[in-house]
């Protein structure tokens, strides 16, 4: 038996390669004519822009690969009469759907470690390689707070007369969270402290709520502190300067995209859009199981005169392009709050899944 699973396997992952190949020839010659006719951009950006995308491609290119990988070898295996004969020789096809599973699960691993490491790490280097690339393709806007916050536990900014700490930017309410300011005077010598709660952006000024000044940090004397309900934090930032200071959050691997979510949770800000995002790296993951699954259920029809290769071809076609327009309808509530992530990003796969599992069940007493 480990000889028709290897067969199985062996037949599975050429025509996945296959497709991969192809799907990948189709978007380099697509992306690359398209950067080409940019007026704006050296040929060299271009193509630079194209490899640090290329990952972010993957979650296309890996579902649709498993499933022409199933519906090609299948094919292959009818007109040869070699499923028949596999099936005749005692191999059950739940053994056989079980190798096919086996072959999306290799593709659901690599697709996890694509979309979780290798992705964010390639973005994180787009700074390097292409200059003022924000700008030059919009592809590469970044959003989300500065990477170093994962880091220190807090962000540190720094002026000509103060700098100051903040564990949070929350872009909805203009709001800095956590913060603590230090004044200096022009020999860079500390003359003041101030701590509070949060800073709020209020007309043309930032607010700090049950604030602490300690001042008089640099006299001989001791420094007195006082307590403010409400008070002028003086520093000239407004919410714009902090939205363009920060670093993109895609370019955190999945351990530590988890931490930051789990941070900006503790500080109150909503933070569904980017669960989404972490959850989504695992669902894409899983589509790759259930659309290697969906193209083989023609396992059940063996006897090639029995099914048409281009009813199933159009089926499962049909069926993927209303998968992808369902699945991204179920995001697109989940990153404006209106769906909870978890459901966001699973509702689909699983209703997919339970079909799945119904025609199984449907079709069990064949061996």
């Amino acid at each position: 038996m480990p000889i028709i699973r290897n067969f199985i396997l062996k037949e599975w992952l050429r025509y996945f390669i296959g497709a991969f190949i192809v799907l990948i020839l189709l978007i380099t010659v697509a992306e690359l004519i398209s950067g080409f006719l940019r007026t704006t951009v050296t040929p060299m950006e271009v193509l630079f822009n194209f490899l640090l995308e290329l990952p972010g491609k993957f979650k296309l290119i890996m579902p649709v690969s498993c499933l022409a990988a199933s519906l090609f070898s299948i094919n292959k295996l009818k007109n040869r009469n070699e499923l028949t004969a596999i099936f005749a020789s005692g191999y059950s096809r739940k053994r056989f759907m079980r190798d096919i599973a086996i072959g999306g699960l290799i593709v659901a691993s690599s697709q996890f470690l694509i979309s979780s490491f290798i992705e964010p790490y390639a973005k994180s280097k787009k700074h390097l390689l292409i200059q003022d690339g924000h700008t030059k393709f919009k592809n590469l806007k970044s959003k989300g707070l500065m990477a170093s916050t994962i880091d220190s536990g807090k962000m540190w900014f720094k002026s000509d007369k103060y700098f100051f700490s903040f564990s949070t930017f929350d872009k909805h309410k203009n709001q800095l969270n956590d913060v603590t300011a230090y004044f200096f005077n022009s020999s860079n010598l500390i003359v003041s402290k101030v701590s509070g709660d949060f800073a709020k952006y209020e007309g043309d000024k930032w607010l700090t709520t049950n604030a602490t000044i300690v001042s008089n940090l640099a006299d001989a004397n001791f420094p007195t502190s006082v307590r403010e309900s409400l008070y002028h934090l003086n520093i000239d930032e407004t919410p714009k300067d902090f939205k363009e200071i920060e670093a993109d959050i895609t370019t955190l691997n999945f351990f530590k995209l988890y931490r930051y979510i789990r941070k900006l949770n503790e500080g109150g800000i909503n933070v569904n859009e980017y669960l989404v995002m972490l959850l989504e790296k695992v669902s894409i993951s899983i589509v790759c199981v259930v659309f290697s699954l969906v193209a083989a259920i023609g396992a059940f029809t063996p006897n090639r005169r029995g099914s048409s290769f281009g009813k199933s071809l159009i089926g499962v076609f049909v069926f993927v392009i209303l998968y992808w327009l369902v699945n991204s309808y179920f995001i697109q509530l989940g990153i404006s709050s209106k769906l909870n992530p978890l459901l966001a990003c699973f509702t689909v796969p699983l209703v997919f899944a339970l079909y799945l599992t119904n025609y199984f069940l449907r079709n069990r007493k064949l061996k």
